[in-house]
């Protein structure tokens, strides 16, 4: 752990570089951070209310754990090393021995705390549990929370935070959680299906991704770093994803935005459709992608019956589940969303230069993204439900009416399952 005083310089440095940065450059456009964009509660929507007839009955939450620092030191040591190699040889350019020394800012800031909430992100998550309990005072006024999440302890977390915020304002509300690797099966889809796994390590995709990267995306951020390289650009195309891949958390971990000095916006927006094709390709349900639909069934299905069972829950209040609450990752939400067929998540295509107008990881899943089910009861008991995704509200899917009953939702989501006719995940 870094002492506070080389924090502190640490700091101090980073907004060296940016007040120099700003004075000559542009910041670059946040949603092409895709991925680690902080959630945009500028386009959240008001909650239209409940239609005369209807009761609030019960919410389903699922949701990605909010902003982040960097995961892990990986980035910033491979691109360092490379600057250092060429340092040692006395082949980096003045820009080279800049960005080195910025790579080392962000090192320094982001020690001990690597893959953790950051304060942007505790103050996301604040936020949504504030603006939940506001929004939903008649059903959380009383009764019991539900959730579950992964062994993360940035998604723990996040739920935490959430409950916090919740019972703030309801402090009657009972809430019991769950985390660990018992909820493997349901959030951490993406690693403990076998097939699913090893897919996402070395599938097919890896060769469309890799030939995309190499049409697409300008070595030139990189080049710029040496005064001389003598490798391919293959190499400098790589390093400049990695580079993209350190800048594009700035925002989320509460550090200086990154700017023109080191990309132009084409450059940055490059490497923004090359990181959301590769989310594309290995977390949805699309030509090349055989398990996720399978993989993420489970979790429609523990959803469903978690929602059956507290809606058929005709004991008081205070003892009825009025929220179930799901947390994860981007890769949890990513085929979820795209089985579900909620707008704009699912998009089968082939031609992947179409896909960043039609599908977009800034729009879908971005730190502290999340999809918000509200059932409603009528005299008759017949449920209907609504659908807010990240803070808008939505059809359940292309073409449905804005409340949409209960059951229809459950047998359009069954035949979603069945309609992927792909080899099932395999449990580890």
């Amino acid at each position: 752990m870094k002492t506070p005083i080389r924090l502190l310089t640490s700091v101090l440095i980073l907004l060296s570089f940016v007040t120099v940065s700003r004075a000559n450059h542009n910041i670059l456009p946040p949603e092409l951070d895709g991925s680690m964009m902080p959630y945009d509660f500028s386009k959240v929507d008001s909650f239209p209310g409940v239609p005369d007839g209807l009761e609030l009955a019960h919410i389903s939450y699922v949701a990605r754990h909010g902003a982040r620092y960097l995961s892990s030191p990986k980035k910033v040591a491979k691109i360092s090393s490379a600057l250092n190699d060429a340092s040692a040889e006395g082949r980096l350019s003045a820009e080279g021995e800049a960005f080195l020394s910025y790579l080392n800012a962000i090192a320094d800031s982001t020690d001990g705390r690597w893959g953790l909430l950051s304060t942007v992100g505790l103050e996301e998550q604040r936020r949504l549990g504030t603006d939940m309990a506001r929004m939903f005072p008649s059903l959380l006024n009383r009764g019991k929370v539900t959730e579950i999440s992964t062994f993360v302890p940035r998604v723990i977390m996040t739920m935490y935070e959430f409950n916090h915020s919740l019972e703030l304002k309801h402090q009657d509300l009972e809430i019991f959680t769950s985390s660990g690797h018992q909820n493997d099966s349901l959030l951490y889809c993406f690693d403990t299906f076998s097939n699913y796994r090893d897919f996402r390590d070395s599938g097919e995709w890896k060769k469309v991704y890799d030939d995309y990267v190499a049409q697409h995306v300008s070595p030139e951020p990189a080049r710029r770093l040496f005064s001389e390289f003598d490798g391919k650009d293959k190499k400098l195309r790589d390093l400049t994803m990695e580079m993209y891949g350190v800048l594009q958390g700035n925002r989320a971990a509460g550090f200086p935005a990154p700017t023109t000095r080191w990309f132009t916006v084409e450059e940055y927006r490059q490497c923004y459709n090359a990181s959301n094709l590769k989310h594309y390709l290995r977390n949805t349900p699309n030509p090349m992608d055989p398990y996720c639909a399978s993989a993420t069934a489970m979790l429609i299905e523990r959803i469903i019956s978690d929602a059956d069972k507290s809606l058929s829950d005709k004991g008081a209040a205070s003892d009825s589940t009025v929220f179930s609450g799901y947390f994860g990752h981007a890769e949890t939400l990513l085929p979820l969303f795209a089985v579900m067929n909620i707008p704009g998540c699912y998009y089968p295509v082939t031609n992947y230069d179409l896909l960043d107008s039609k599908w977009k990881l800034q729009d879908i899943t971005p730190l502290g993204a999340n999809l918000a089910l509200i059932f409603m009861r009528d005299a008759d008991d017949v449920v209907y439900v609504y659908v807010r995704h990240n803070g808008r509200n939505v059809p359940a899917y292309p073409g449905a009416p804005d409340i949409i009953k209960w059951s229809d939702l459950k047998a359009y989501w069954m035949q979603r399952i069945s309609s992927f006719s792909r080899p099932k995940a395999r449990l580890l």
